[in-house]
C-alpha cells in the first residue's frame, strides 16, 4: 500500500526569481558590452565556443560520485539452514510444519531405521577437497541392484586399466619403429601422447579411489542413520519449507532438504535468479545499497573454493547474495521481505568534486568552464579533471564547492512554479492471482496416490469420514501389473537386440586386424612409402585387437548385469500382485477424509491422487503465481469480491519448495553439502491468513501480491520529471528542475519503478532536495518543455533509465 505523504509545497510566486532571472539576462547583455571596463585581473569573457543557447544558467560546483553504474534488485531474506540425510532414507515422520517457530534441539524428522537405505555413486562426480556427494545416491532402496551396480564399476575399472596398458603397449611400438627410420617428429609425438594417457589414467586411478572412499564412508551413515536417523534444529528459527510424505512417497535422497529453518535475525540481500560467478562484481570499486534515505556498503558474500568447485561439479550454484559492510545488527536494518536497489560503479571517484559536462569547454587542450562572479560577469576559470561519465565530470582543481558554473541549455527553465520538498514514501507493484490459482490446504494432510495402473474395486471411505491408522482406505485391481511387466519386458527386448548388434560389431573388427595382423606377418603388404611407417605393425595391431577385445568382455559383463536387474523388478512386480492382483492401501494416520477423487470400477494410473486425509486443525494459504517470486516475509493483500470495504492481510511464510534454488554449506569437519528441495509439479506458496473466516469461503475473496516492493524511497510526481535526446540522438536522458542557492538547476536522475502518480528515483535526488514543480502541471502529467530533439514532462517513468551520476551528493547512480 502507498502511504500517503506531506511535502513542503511552496506557494510563493516566482516573482522574484524570475525578476532574478531577468536581471541576469540583463547582466549578460551589460556584459557584453562593457566588455573593456571589467576588473583589471579580471579575463574578458572570450567568445564561447559553442552558440549561445536558449536559456543561461549556473550550477553550483557539489561533491558526488563519478562513472557510470549497474543498478539491481535484491530481495531481503533470511539466511536458512537445511537439515537432511548423506544418503537416501525412508522417512517415518515429519513432525513440523511451513511457519511453526522451532527451539534449538526441536525434533524436526525421523527415519524408519529398518527401512534406510544408502546407495552408490554414479561416478561423475570429481574430488574437490573433503567432499560430501549428497546428491549422488539412489532412491530405489534395492540393496542388491545396488551391490550389482558396483560390481559393474569394479570389473569396468579393472577393463579400463587393460585398455590403458594396450594403449600405451602400442604408442611403445610406434616410438620405436619411428626411431629406427629416424621420424624424430613422429616419435615425440606418439611420446606426449604416451604422457597424456599416463596423466588421465593417473587421475581416473585417483578418482576411483576416492569413489571407493566415499562408498565406506557412505555405508558408515547408513549404518549411523539406522542407529539414530533423528534431525534435530541446532537453532531456533521459522520452518519455511517441510517435506511432505505419504505412505506412497516418503523416501529421501541423499542431500534432499527434509526441513530449512530459517533465521530472520540474520538477514542479508539476494539476487534470486542470479547464480554466484567468482569474481563477478570484483570489476567493481563502489557497492552501496539505499536503505531508509541512507547510503550502505555492501560487499559479495564469498564462498571458499572448495564450496564453488563442489557446486559447480553439482551444476548446483547458489544465488548471488550481498551483507551491509561493517554493520553488525543488520537485522536492525534489513528488513526481511522487501527489495532494495543494489549500485554497483567501476569508478573509485567517490565524493569528489563534480562539474556537468555541458559546463565545460575545451581550447588548445585546456579544459575551462565560465564562473559567475560577484557582478554576474562570465569570468573563464582554467580546470584540471578526473574521471567522468555521461553528464558529469570530476574537477581536480581550478573550482572549489559552491562555485556557480555557466551551463548551456535549450530546454525552457520553469518560470512559473511551486517548490516541492523531495521526501521518502513507499512503492509497491503488484499483481492479482485468479481464484483457481489458490486453496486452502491442510498442512497435516496426507494424500495417497494409486501404487499401480489398474481399476478400482472398492472405495471404503467418503468425505467427511473419520479413519484411523490402518484403515483400509481402497482396494485397485491391477491386473497382474501387465503394463509395468510388459515396459519391462520390452527393455529386456531391446537390450538383447542392442546386445547383438553389438557383439557383431566387436566380432568383426577382430575379424578384420586379426587378417591385417595375418598380412604384415607374411609381408604381404604394400610397398612402404615415405609417408607410411610399416615398421612392427603387426605388433601395433595385436595391441589394438586387444583393446577390442576387452571391450567385448566389458559389454559382456554389463549386458549380463542390465538382464539380471530387469528380471529382478520383473519378479518383484509379479510377486506383488501375486493371487488375484488386487493391491490394497491402508491409512497412515488417524483424521478426516477431506478429499475423494476417484470412483469404485473407475480405471486410474499410477501415481495419480485418490483421497487426502487430514485433521483441518492446521490450515493456510496456498497460492500458485505466474509472474516473479514471492520471498518469506512479504505481506499478501486479500479482498472480498463483494465486499470491497472487506480487506484481510496475510504474510508468506514458506513454500512447497523451490527446486531451482541450491544451498551450499561446509560442516564443522570441513565436508561441502549442495542440497535441493524436491519441490513439486507447481510451486506453491503458503501464506498465514489474519482472519480465519477466510478459510470458510475462499473463492468469495481476490488475492494480490507484491512483484515489487520498496519501503521509505524517494518518490517525486510524474510531471516533474523531463526528458531529453542529445543532439545526436546517440543518448537520453532524464532529469528535474533542481532549486539550490536560489538557482534552477538542471538535475540528472535515474528511474526506477512508477505508478500512475509517482516514479521511484533510484539516483539524482535525495531526501529534502527541493525542485520545481510548474504550476500548470497536473498530478498525472505535465507541462512539455523544448529541449535538446525533445524535451517532455513524463507522465511514467520507464524503470531503469539511463541517467546521470548523483552530482548533489545523494544516493544517485547511472544505468548502464
Amino acid at each position: 500500500m502507498r502511504q500517503n505523504i506531506m511535502h513542503k509545497g511552496s506557494t510563493r510566486t516566482k516573482k522574484n526569481m524570475t525578476a532574478r532571472i531577468a536581471c541576469l539576462v540583463m547582466s549578460f547583455v551589460m556584459a557584453g558590452g562593457m566588455a573593456g571596463c571589467g576588473k583589471e585581473n579580471s579575463e574578458k569573457v572570450p567568445e564561447l565556443v559553442e552558440p549561445v543557447s536558449t536559456n543561461e544558467a549556473y550550477r553550483p560546483v557539489t561533491y558526488g560520485d563519478i562513472g557510470k553504474k549497474v543498478i539491481k534488485t535484491g530481495t531481503i531474506v533470511p539466511t536458512d539452514y537445511c537439515y537432511y540425510y548423506d544418503t537416501s532414507v525412508t522417512l517415518s515422520k515429519v513432525y513440523v510444519n511451513v511457519g511453526d517457530e522451532v527451539k534449538k534441539d526441536t525434533v524436526l524428522a525421523e527415519t524408519d531405521s529398518n527401512a534406510s537405505t544408502a546407495s552408490g555413486d554414479d561416478g561423475s562426480g570429481t574430488d574437490s577437497g573433503s567432499i560430501v556427494d549428497d546428491s549422488s545416491t539412489s532412491m530405489d532402496g534395492d540393496d542388491s541392484s545396488e551391490a550389482d551396480s558396483q560390481d559393474v564399476k569394479k570389473y569396468s575399472h579393472e577393463i579400463k586399466q587393460k585398455i590403458y596398458e594396450q594403449n600405451q603397449a602400442e604408442l611403445d611400438w610406434k616410438i620405436k619403429a619411428c626411431e629406427e627410420i629416424g621420424d624424430s617428429k613422429g616419435a615425440a609425438e606418439a611420446r606426449t601422447e604416451k604422457a597424456i594417457n599416463e596423466e588421465n589414467n593417473r587421475y581416473d586411478n585417483l578418482l576411483y579411489e576416492y569413489e571407493q572412499k566415499k562408498l565406506t564412508q557412505q555405508d558408515e551413515d547408513k549404518d549411523k542413520v539406522k542407529q539414530s536417523g533423528t534431525l534435530k534444529a541446532d537453532r531456533p528459527g521459522t520452518v519455511t519449507y517441510a517435506k511432505k510424505i505419504s505412505g506412497s512417497e516418503n523416501t529421501v535422497g541423499g542431500g534432499e532438504n527434509v526441513v530449512v529453518v530459517s533465521d530472520y535475525s540474520d538477514p542479508y540481500i539476494e539476487i534470486t535468479g542470479e547464480s554466484f560467478k567468482k569474481n563477478t562484481y570484483s570489476m567493481y570499486k563502489n557497492m552501496y545499497t539505499v536503505i531508509n534515505g541512507k547510503q550502505y556498503d555492501i560487499v559479495p558474500y564469498n564462498y571458499t573454493n572448495q564450496e564453488i568447485a563442489v557446486a559447480q561439479s553439482k551444476s548446483s550454484l547458489p544465488y548471488t547474495r550481498f551483507k551491509l559492510k561493517g554493520v553488525k545488527d543488520a537485522d536492525k536494518i534489513l528488513s526481511v521481505g522487501n527489495t532494495v536497489s543494489l549500485y554497483f560503479s567501476t569508478s573509485d571517484a567517490k565524493d569528489v568534486l563534480t562539474v556537468g559536462n555541458d559546463s565545460i569547454y575545451e581550447e588548445n587542450n585546456q579544459k575551462f568552464v565560465y564562473v559567475k562572479t560577484d557582478s554576474s560577469e562570465k569570468e573563464r576559470r582554467d580546470i584540471d579533471t578526473g574521471a567522468s561519465d555521461n553528464n558529469y565530470t570530476e574537477v581536480v582543481s581550478g573550482l572549489k564547492e559552491g562555485d556557480l558554473v555557466y551551463y548551456a541549455s535549450d530546454a525552457v527553465m520553469p518560470s512559473d512554479y511551486t517548490e516541492y520538498t523531495v521526501a521518502l514514501d513507499s512503492y509497491t507493484k503488484t499483481a492479482t492471482v485468479k481464484s483457481d490459482s489458490f486453496s486452502v490446504e491442510d498442512l497435516n494432510s496426507v494424500s495417497y496416490t494409486a501404487p499401480c495402473d489398474g481399476r478400482f474395486t472398492s472405495l471404503n471411505v467418503k468425505k467427511g469420514q473419520k479413519v484411523k491408522k490402518g484403515d483400509v482406505l481402497f482396494v485397485i485391481d491391477s491386473g497382474g501389473g501387465t503394463a509395468a511387466v510388459k515396459d519391462i519386458d520390452n527393455q529386456i527386448s531391446e537390450e538383447n537386440q542392442t546386445y547383438s548388434s553389438d557383439l557383431k560389431d566387436f566380432d568383426d573388427q577382430i575379424n578384420e586386424l586379426t587378417n591385417e595382423i595375418t598380412r604384415y606377418q607374411k609381408g604381404k603388404v604394400a610397398t612402404p612409402t615415405d609417408a607410411e611407417n610399416t615398421l612392427y605393425m603387426a605388433e601395433q595391431l595385436v595391441c589394438q585387437r586387444n583393446v577390442v577385445t576387452y571391450n567385448k568382455d566389458l559389454r559382456i559383463y554389463t549386458h549380463n548385469a542390465t538382464i539380471k536387474s530387469l528380471n529382478a523388478q520383473r519378479e518383484k512386480l509379479n510377486k506383488n500382485n501375486d493371487g488375484s492382483g488386487k493391491i490394497t492401501v491402508y491409512a497412515d494416520q488417524a483424521g478426516t477424509v477431506l478429499s475423494v477423487g476417484a470412483k469404485t470400477d473407475v480405471a486410474v494410473k499410477e501415481g495419480a491422487n485418490v483421497l487426502t486425509v487430514g485433521s483441518n486443525d492446521n490450515v493456510i494459504l496456498a497460492i500458485s503465481i505466474s509472474e516473479g517470486k514471492l520471498a518469506v516475509n512479504q505481506k499478501v493483500s486479500i479482498s472480498n469480491k463483494n465486499n470491497s470495504g472487506k480487506k484481510i492481510s496475510g504474510v508468506c511464510v514458506g513454500s512447497t519448495g523451490d527446486s531451482s534454488k541450491s544451498y551450499i554449506s561446509t560442516d564443522s569437519e570441513g565436508g561441502v553439502h549442495v542440497t535441493k528441495c524436491s519441490g513439486s509439479d507447481e510451486l506453491k506458496y503458503y501464506v498465514k491468513v489474519d482472519d480465519a473466516s477466510f478459510y470458510k469461503k475462499p473463492k468469495s475473496y481476490q488475492v494480490s501480491y507484491p512483484t515489487k516492493s520498496y519501503e521509505n524511497v524517494v518518490m517525486i510526481p510524474n510531471n516533474m520529471i523531463y526528458h531529453e535526446t542529445s543532439k545526436n540522438n546517440s543518448n537520453e536522458y532524464d532529469y528535474v528542475w533542481l532549486i539550490k542557492d536560489d538557482e534552477i538547476i538542471k538535475q540528472y536522475v535515474t528511474l526506477g519503478e512508477a505508478d500512475k502518480t509517482k516514479t521511484v528515483i533510484l539516483s539524482g535526488l535525495s531526501e529534502g532536495d527541493v525542485i520545481a514543480k510548474e504550476s500548470g502541471a497536473t498530478s498525472t502529467g505535465g507541462s512539455s518543455s523544448s529541449s535538446e530533439g525533445s524535451d517532455n514532462s513524463k507522465s511514467g517513468a520507464d524503470s531503469q533509465s539511463d541517467g546521470g551520476s548523483d552530482s548533489s551528493g545523494g544516493d544517485a547512480a547511472a544505468a548502464e
